[in-house]
């Protein structure tokens, strides 16, 4: 417990600083209407497409949007360090791992187990 609450404070303060940089961007465009009210938060469109795939109810689209723009952040950031190859690979490796518990916490069985297949298939290519 005290893991995923750490997590989340992480989460968020990343969020807020990505907040400031985001905010003299231009917001990206859903494929969803509602998806596109719910948040502006820039994400990629991989995670675009799960979000508007996995059937989400407004609290779900609120939360999978800043968890998923807030990884992708990390993830930015691993990729554009000096680490060696296996460090960048080790580190996104642990990013997804951590970024997949958070998400079975918000997201029912059903729909995590479409995400697992959704990301899994993005992934591939």
């Amino acid at each position: 417990m005290k893991k995923i609450i750490t997590i989340l404070v992480f989460l968020f303060v990343g969020i807020g600083a990505m907040q400031a940089q985001l905010s003299k961007q231009k917001p990206t465009i859903f494929a969803k209407e509602t998806v596109a009210s719910a948040k502006k938060t820039a994400i990629s469109a991989a995670a675009q497409t799960i979000i508007s795939k996995l059937n989400l109810d407004e609290r779900q689209i609120a939360n999978v949007t800043k968890i998923m723009g807030a990884f992708e952040g990390m993830k930015q950031r691993i990729t554009q360090s000096s680490k060696t190859p296996e460090q960048t690979t080790q580190a996104l490796n642990e990013i997804e791992e951590r970024e997949k518990s958070i998400l079975k916490n918000i997201l029912d069985d059903t729909q995590y187990a479409k995400y697992l297949e959704l990301a899994s298939s993005l992934k591939k290519g």
